[in-house]
């Protein structure tokens, strides 16, 4: 059994075809089978076969007519080739190139005619392994792209490059280290679209003598150190720490312009500060969560009392001085200023 799955697995490998000129096998594309090459060619060697080996048992002789429907079949089902819609083959004849051919059926001469390569027109992905270089400046990076091509010219691809998959890919990723190496940290994280731009039109030069057309190519991902990443966080941080720092110097120049403005008016009129103390503290004590204590001051240039009493006194003392005599003075016991009397008012 074991011998059987081995045969098997040898007789699958066989049908593929894997030229070195990077042909598809038809077990390269996922879900789209090879047998659309080998369906119709099958089935017409059986009906040549089946007929001829009627014929010859009908009419006789039975062996030579045996022999030669399976030689005509062989040679009907080996000229015959059939070709997808997106696949291109190439024919030699005699080793030189004849065409072309494709896509849907067609024929050629066997033993003459050969077809080494089956070309694939569709657009082909190329995840571009990871590269780790330096930038312009200095910056150690991975950087991961997604290289598109497909073929233009058939011909040009299997009759000027020996392998137009490896060659392409290596160019890609050639030309990737190279812009790397020109463009700093900065631009690789904020251009990517350009220097895509920038890639495929370096690959585009190479490959066209190739037949090579090369329609994006995509920077996916810029990888960089953690240490390097933290730098990078901070640099927004301190800047928007910056703005509030220069808006907050801003608010504080106005406010400081108000304040003079205000210790101008206060200057002026005495009473509208005396009116500013008692409403300082009215606010203190509608808080609720401190004890006032007042304590009289000795001087006019402090703070008035809460009461205004120096306001207070001053009004006692020019009624007391224009008043009948024997009125409190100034100086009498309610003043802030001035001696005591000396004498018991006798």
């Amino acid at each position: 059994m074991a011998g059987k799955q081995r045969f098997g697995a040898r007789w699958l490998e066989s049908l593929r075809e894997n030229p070195e000129a990077g042909a598809v096998s038809w077990g390269d594309s996922p879900g789209v089978p090879g047998t659309h090459r080998y369906a119709l060619p099958v089935t017409l060697f059986f009906i040549i076969w089946g007929a001829g080996t009627f014929a010859s048992w009908w009419y006789g002789p039975w062996y030579p007519g045996f022999a030669l429907a399976f030689v005509a079949a062989l040679f009907f089902s080996s000229a015959m080739k059939v070709a997808a819609e997106w696949e291109r083959m190439a024919v030699l004849r005699a080793g030189k190139y004849s065409r072309m051919a494709g896509p849907g059926v067609f024929f050629i001469v066997p033993i003459l005619d050969t077809v080494p390569y089956v070309l694939d027109l569709r657009t082909i992905p190329y995840d571009v392994p990871k590269q780790k270089t330096l930038t312009n400046d200095n910056v150690p990076v991975t950087v991961d792209a997604i290289v598109y091509y497909r073929i233009a010219d058939p011909k040009a691809a299997i009759l000027k490059v020996e392998n137009y998959k490896k060659a392409t890919q290596w160019g890609a990723t050639t030309i990737l280290r190279d812009i790397i190496g020109k463009s700093t940290l900065d631009q690789l994280l904020s251009q990517r679209e350009k220097l895509g731009r920038d890639i495929r039109a370096q690959l585009d030069v190479l490959t066209a003598e190739w037949g090579i057309e090369v329609p994006n190519v995509e920077i996916r991902d810029v990888i960089i150190s953690e240490q390097l990443e933290d730098a990078i966080a901070r640099e927004p941080a301190a800047e928007r720490e910056k703005r509030a720092r220069l808006k907050l110097a801003e608010a504080e120049k106005m406010a400081a312009k108000t304040i003079f403005e205000a210790a101008r008016i206060y200057e002026q009129d005495p009473v509208a500060l005396q009116l500013r103390s008692m409403n300082m503290l009215y606010e203190m004590c509608m808080e609720g969560k401190s004890t006032v204590i007042f304590v009289p001051t000795e001087t006019r240039t402090g703070m008035p009392t809460p009461v205004g009493m120096f306001g207070l006194l001053d009004k006692l003392a020019k009624g007391g001085a224009a008043g009948p005599k024997g009125g409190p003075s100034p100086g009498g016991p309610l003043g802030a200023e001035g001696p005591l009397p000396e004498g018991d008012g006798k």
